[in-house]
């Protein structure tokens, strides 16, 4: 068993052969000592291991082992899912908008067919996203918001939000993050919807992945394309008995240099060591450089039209929590209905001012929790100066 892929806080991702089908899988180890989260963890995947859709990552196999002290760690064997993350995909920039709607699409109706088997994921985001041969696959379902927890992340604060209304949020701030800068028409419309999802109104992921479906981006396998295959990474891959498959992802992306992951012996049942140069599962992108700040001066209607694009670069980038993403959007929901209301000028003057200090407030404890990066607080900062009721 070759890994970790990459380990994220909370969940470690090995890359394995299952000896008994002849297949490649990945094993995923929950790294936390606490026992609630391991129990959580271990339902988690017994609920996953029923779903069956094809834009969801298919769970095979869980169970515990122990590891060097002892300790118990709970696992899920997955299918190897061979191919990139949508937030590395993203760092290249953002996808078109026929892209966003065949990528998205299928997001949501994995989403809807988890919901209706009483299912949610629980922390989705471009790095939950596979891009693979024939479309997407949306990885850790059931375990996300566990992971979350045994790394750290922190609820959203207020009222809970139910976890499938959470999962159609996370779902709308996917679709901004995908979508180019300055787009307008029904798939921004649908990102607005789930941003503003609730357990009251709605809307589901059902619904969503029907709005999507009805773009005109044609089928959503139309928007991947071939590009060089993970065989000709080095002479370690050809021993492997699938080096003749190939990766398909959304096109163009520009060449860039892979990296190796470390390698360490571990054992799982079912699974051997075998030498391979790197794995995919898990994956998160890079901090990029902030986008440069608007003019000094806005429009009042253009307020949040400013502000959400700060919120989702930051959220693809990584340097806003997907929380945290939620939360902000709430924020300048709110922002927007104040500066769009027909009260008296000098009444509208002070609930404006009042959603802007808000904001503020938001930007600064998150910020000091570490949910958002010093760079996306001062850029939002710097747009908010500029607003005017």
């Amino acid at each position: 068993m070759d890994g970790p892929s990459r380990a994220r806080g909370g969940l470690e991702v090995w890359r394995a052969w299952d000896e008994l089908l002849g297949r490649p899988v990945a094993v995923k180890l929950l790294t936390s000592a606490r026992g609630d989260l391991r129990r959580a963890f271990r339902e988690g995947v017994n609920r996953a291991a029923g779903l069956s859709h094809p834009a969801l990552e298919t769970v095979y196999d869980g169970d515990q082992t122990r590891d060097a002290s002892g300790r118990p760690v709970p696992f899920v064997v997955t299918e190897f899912l061979d191919g990139e993350t949508l937030a590395e995909r993203l760092r290249h920039g953002p996808l078109s908008v026929p892209e966003t709607v065949g990528v998205c699409a299928q997001i949501a109706a994995a989403l809807g067919a988890a919901h209706r088997a009483g299912v949610t994921h629980g922390d989705l985001s471009p790095g939950k996203v596979m891009l693979v041969r024939d479309g997407v696959k949306v990885v850790d379902t059931g375990i996300g918001g566990i992971v979350r927890r045994a790394r750290g992340g922190r609820q959203v604060r207020g009222p809970r939000v139910p976890g499938t209304a959470a999962d159609v949020r996370a779902l709308g701030a996917v679709i901004s993050a995908c979508l180019p800068a300055g787009a307008s028409g029904e798939p921004a419309a649908v990102a607005a919807r789930c941003l503003g999802a609730t357990a009251v109104d709605g809307p589901s992921a059902t619904e969503i992945a029907a709005l999507l479906g009805r773009g005109d981006g044609g089928p959503p396998n139309a928007v991947f394309a071939p590009r060089k295959g993970l065989a000709d990474e080095g002479p370690a891959r050809a021993t492997l008995p699938f080096h003749d498959h190939r990766t398909k992802v959304l096109r163009p992306p520009p060449p860039r240099r892979r990296r190796a992951a470390g390698v360490r012996l571990g054992a799982v049942a079912l699974v051997v060591a075998i030498p391979v140069t790197a794995a995919v599962a898990i994956l998160v992108s890079a901090p990029r450089t902030p986008a440069l700040v608007p003019p000094p001066r806005a429009e009042a209607s253009d307020a949040p039209g400013r502000l959400r694009p700060i919120v989702s670069r930051g959220y693809t980038s990584g340097e806003i929590r997907s929380d945290v993403a939620i939360g902000l959007n709430d924020q300048i929901t709110n922002l927007e209905t104040a500066l769009a209301s027909g009260r008296d000028r000098d009444v509208r003057r002070r609930a404006v001012n009042r959603r802007i200090a808000l904001l503020r407030d938001e930007i600064v404890a998150r910020q000091r929790e570490r949910g958002l990066s010093p760079d996306v607080a001062a850029e939002l900062n710097r747009a908010l100066a500029t607003i005017r009721a």
